[in-house]
């Protein structure tokens, strides 16, 4: 078989010798620009994996990594950080919807675990989770969640304590269960099915990923998200109406087959561009949140 080889995200030889030990914040690329707003940036580098920042938190410096949304794309930028950087931990800072009404938009959740909650099996009507495919010290084993160290944990929850927010009352600190997937969840049925299995206070779409990679590699890893939205009919929109997809085509006929899709979506949801406006205001209040705790973390490790 043909050997593929693989893009590196850029050259090895340009990374400065000052970024190499450093904590790594990793945060999706949606949300790379408000994380650095938190941040002293010293330079930035565009990859084809991941973006990545020198900046400096907390009189420390740190790396900045923006991926793309989604496990893959997660999961593969962690392991170009980790094999570029070698950090001595790595701290997921983004949005995330609440799964229960104790979690309201602009809490603060500090993973104590993590679940994939779509690695599973579809029996008949039944779904049952399987887990994920684990390696570690002991070998090869499935586990249904991966457990944060506790130390960053309890870390992580006095930082955020300090927030001005939380001293105001405008925002409260959770810590518990985060669910990973491959969905974007807008539906009340599929929110609670979730808390019901899990208990977990938060679901986004890459955590699960980067805690996998990172435990495989024996980094620890430390889960910081604010609360953007509720996860449900109310908050949200159908973004496969909307998104420009490549099979589309770069014709005429592309262009006109993507603007009849969004036309007759926003015919028939007048309310769309408000909601989007209130969705990206919320991620970005939810990821500068977290990036705030995340900052305060950093400084401290």
């Amino acid at each position: 078989a043909r050997g593929i080889e693989v893009p590196m995200p850029f050259d090895p030889d340009d990374i400065p010798p000052a970024a190499i030990g450093v904590p790594i914040i990793m945060c999706a690329l949606t949300e790379y620009r408000t994380v650095l707003r938190r941040t002293a940036v010293l330079s930035t580098t565009a990859g084809q994996l991941f973006s990545w920042s020198r900046v400096r938190v907390a009189g420390r410096e740190a790396v900045v990594a923006g991926c793309g949304v989604g496990k893959v794309n997660a999961a593969m930028a962690t392991q170009a950080v980790l094999d570029r950087f070698r950090p001595p931990a790595i701290v997921v800072a983004g949005s995330a919807g609440s799964l229960c009404a104790e979690v309201r938009p602009g809490d603060v959740v500090i993973g104590e675990r993590v679940v994939q909650h779509d690695a599973g099996i579809n029996l008949g009507r039944r779904y049952a989770h399987l887990g994920v495919d684990v390696w570690g010290a002991r070998g090869r084993s499935y586990q249904r969640t991966l457990d944060a160290p506790a130390d960053l944990v309890a870390l992580a929850r006095a930082a955020a304590e300090e927030l001005p927010a939380v001293h105001a009352g405008e925002a409260r600190v959770h810590a518990g269960c985060i669910a990973t997937g491959d969905q974007v969840i807008f539906s009340s049925q599929r929110k609670a099915a979730i808390w019901e299995a899990w208990g977990a206070l938060a679901v986004e779409m890459e955590s699960g990923a980067v805690a996998q990679v990172a435990q495989t590699n024996g980094v620890p890893w430390l889960l910081i998200r604010g609360i953007s939205d509720g996860a449900d009919e109310n908050e949200g929109i159908d973004l496969s109406r909307l998104v420009s997809y490549a099979e589309d085509g770069a014709t005429l006929r592309g262009w006109m087959r993507r603007q009849a899709r969004r036309a007759g979506y926003l015919a028939r949801h007048p309310d769309a561009p408000a909601r989007m406006r209130r969705l990206v205001q919320g991620i970005q209040a939810a990821a500068g949140r977290a990036a705030e705790v995340a900052a305060l973390v950093v400084g401290r490790l």
